[in-house]
C-alpha cells in the first residue's frame, strides 16, 4: 500500500500499529521515532521495525503516511516540526482521543501546505500503557473515528478509511465537534468517574483491598491509565467533559436525594436506567 510509512511514539497504539502493518504487509518500509534512546534500541530488536530515527526530520523524510501517536498535547507541536520536511501528497493521521482542538490547529496549519492531515481516533486504548502491552488483537474489530473537515481531501479521506480497515477495524466519519461531544460522555467521563471512586477509598488500609469483590475491579480498572497522559487528554476536551460532569452530578444528586428520602420507587427507576443502558452497551459489543 505504501513505499513508506513513519509511525511517531511506538506506545501501545503506536506499537501495535506498526506490528498489524508489518504483518498485513501494508507498507515495504516502516519507520520509528522514538523520544527515548531505549525505547529506541528496543524497537529495533523487533521485525515490525526496519528503521529508528532520533530525529523527526529523518523519521518522516520521504514518508508517503505518517502517524502520530504521541500525547494529545504534544501531537500540533509535533505536526509544526515535520511540516517543512514532508514530501507533496503525504498523508499524516493522528491516534488522539481529542479531536477538535487539533483538527483545528492542523487545518491552520495545512492551510498552504501540499500534504493532508485527517484527524484519526483508534477507540482500541487499554489502561496499560508502553509497547511491551501492544498487540496487533488490540486493533482488531474496534471502531476507528476518521474526522475530516470541510477541507478535506476525498481521495486522501478514501486512503486514511481504507488504511483503518486493513488493519481490521470498523472505521467510520464524524466531525470533530461531534466526536469530542460524544467521546466526553462514553470515554472521557467514565475514565474520571473510576479515578474519583478510586482516589474516594484511599483511606481504606491496602490490605483491606483483599476483600473487595469484582465490581470494584471491574469499576475501577480504567483508572489504572496513565495520570500523565489522561491530564493532557482532559484539559484539551474540558468544555465537552465539564457538560458531562453536569449531566453525571444530575443524576447523582437525584440518586442522593432519594436514598435521603426513603423514595424507593425513585431510587428503583435510576438503578433500572443504569441497568438498562449497561445492557445496550453489552448488545453494542
Amino acid at each position: 500500500m505504501y513505499n513508506s510509512l513513519s509511525i511517531i511514539g511506538p506506545g501501545l497504539l503506536g506499537a501495535s500499529i506498526a506490528m498489524s502493518v508489518h504483518q498485513k504487509k501494508l507498507a515495504k518500509e516502516i519507520h520509528l521515532w522514538a523520544r527515548n534512546e531505549d525505547k529506541r534500541a528496543t524497537c529495533l530488536k523487533n521485525n515490525w521495525c526496519d528503521h529508528v530515527h532520533e530525529s523527526l526530520e529523518g523519521a518522516v523524510k520521504n514518508s508517503d503516511f505518517v502517524i502520530l501517536c504521541t500525547p494529545v498535547d504534544t501531537i500540533i507541536p509535533i505536526l509544526k516540526t515535520i511540516t517543512p520536511h514532508l514530501n507533496p501528497n503525504t498523508i499524516v493521521t493522528d491516534v488522539g482521543s481529542v479531536k477538535e482542538s487539533i483538527c483545528t490547529q492542523a487545518k491552520t496549519i495545512t492551510r498552504n501546505a501540499s500534504f493532508q492531515f485527517i484527524g484519526s481516533h483508534p477507540m482500541a486504548g487499554s489502561e496499560k500503557s508502553g509497547m511491551e502491552h501492544a498487540r496487533v488483537e488490540l486493533l482488531k474489530q474496534a471502531t476507528c473515528i476518521i474526522t475530516p473537515n470541510e477541507c478535506t481531501d476525498a481521495l486522501a479521506l478514501e486512503k486514511v478509511t481504507q488504511f483503518w480497515s486493513q488493519l481490521e477495524m470498523n472505521p467510520t466519519h464524524m466531525s470533530p465537534e461531534n466526536h469530542d461531544s460524544l467521546i466526553a460522555k462514553i470515554s472521557h467521563l467514565p475514565h474520571i468517574v473510576a479515578s474519583a471512586l478510586a482516589a474516594s477509598l484511599s483511606n481504606i488500609p491496602n490490605n483491606q483491598f483483599s476483600f473487595a469483590g469484582g465490581g470494584l475491579k471491574d469499576t475501577t480498572r480504567v483508572a489504572g491509565g496513565s495520570p500523565t497522559l489522561w491530564q493532557s487528554i482532559i484539559a484539551q476536551n474540558s468544555d465537552q467533559i465539564l457538560k458531562a460532569i453536569d449531566q453525571f452530578e444530575q443524576t447523582l444528586k437525584a440518586l442522593k436525594s432519594s436514598l435521603a428520602e426513603e423514595d424507593l420507587d425513585g431510587l428503583h427507576k435510576i438503578l433500572q436506567d443504569g441497568q438498562l443502558v449497561r445492557k445496550t452497551i453489552e448488545k453494542s459489543k
